[in-house]
């Protein structure tokens, strides 16, 4: 097993079937990262500048599906998001090595004045649940800002909270899209990683948008399913807000 810290790109994997394939769906590897706040538009540049062309060549290659860097606008102690979308585990993780191996052979000085900005972080791996976007559109095209809520659960009772997503929230969401409330949704579960076991996320065209949405998402929880709404709220029963700021290549 090899291991090293590389833009927080390695998860130490044994090899790619210790993951294991599941039913079809769309996972998003994700890399949360702590950084020096004064020289964070450095970390973006270079990030823009050396990770996203690799990227972009595993997007041509059908390795994965998209991917994408998110700015800290509100929440926690995460500064920046770094993403990656696939329908394949193991092309996923080639995806990922891949990266890697074109950081360290090409772009080494770049890479190590990263890890001094940004020198800790948190990996996960996350699959799609259920959507507003297809399996193949998730993350393709996003809107200017997300709001991502990280929920710590009842590891017993998780499968309970994604029924209760499915059958009470979901329609819901969906109706807010149709009204352009919010952009898209994506509601998933925990495969890999640390504390935080669901995370929903969806996006708005601007910030007062998202920020306002959770009242009207709140409000019509209250309305049709309170119930189900109490019942979540047990099962799921903290959380961590974020707002991101996806920025266009």
């Amino acid at each position: 097993m090899y291991c090293r810290a590389v833009w927080g790109l390695v998860l130490c994997l044994a090899a790619p079937s210790v993951l294991g394939q599941e039913a079809p769906t769309t996972y998003v590897f994700g890399t949360y990262y702590r950084c020096n706040e004064a020289l964070e538009d450095r970390a973006d540049a270079l990030f823009k500048e050396t990770a996203a062309p690799l990227y972009k060549k595993e997007v041509a290659a059908g390795r994965i599906g998209a991917y994408g860097w998110g700015k800290h606008w509100l929440g926690g102690e995460w500064r920046r998001l770094e993403y990656s979308t696939g329908r394949d585990l193991d092309k996923m993780v080639d995806a990922r090595q891949a990266v890697i191996d074109g950081l360290l052979k090409d772009q080494r000085k770049a890479t190590d004045e990263f890890s001094t900005i940004c020198s800790s972080h948190d990996d996960y791996i996350w699959a799609s649940v259920v959507s507003s976007q297809a399996p193949d559109a998730i993350a393709a095209s996003r809107a200017a800002v997300a709001s991502s809520t990280y929920f710590q659960c009842d590891a017993s009772r998780e499968e309970e909270a994604d029924e209760i997503v499915k059958a009470a929230y979901a329609p819901i969401l969906n109706q807010h899209v149709k009204e352009g409330k919010i952009v898209s949704w994506n509601w998933m579960r925990h495969v890999m990683g640390g504390e935080y076991r669901r995370i929903l996320v969806f996006d708005g065209k601007d910030h007062k948008s998202v920020l306002g949405y959770w009242s009207a998402l709140a409000n019509g929880l209250s309305a049709a399913h309170p119930r189900q709404a109490d019942r979540f709220s047990s099962i799921c029963s903290s959380h961590t807000d974020y707002v991101w700021e996806i920025p266009k290549d």
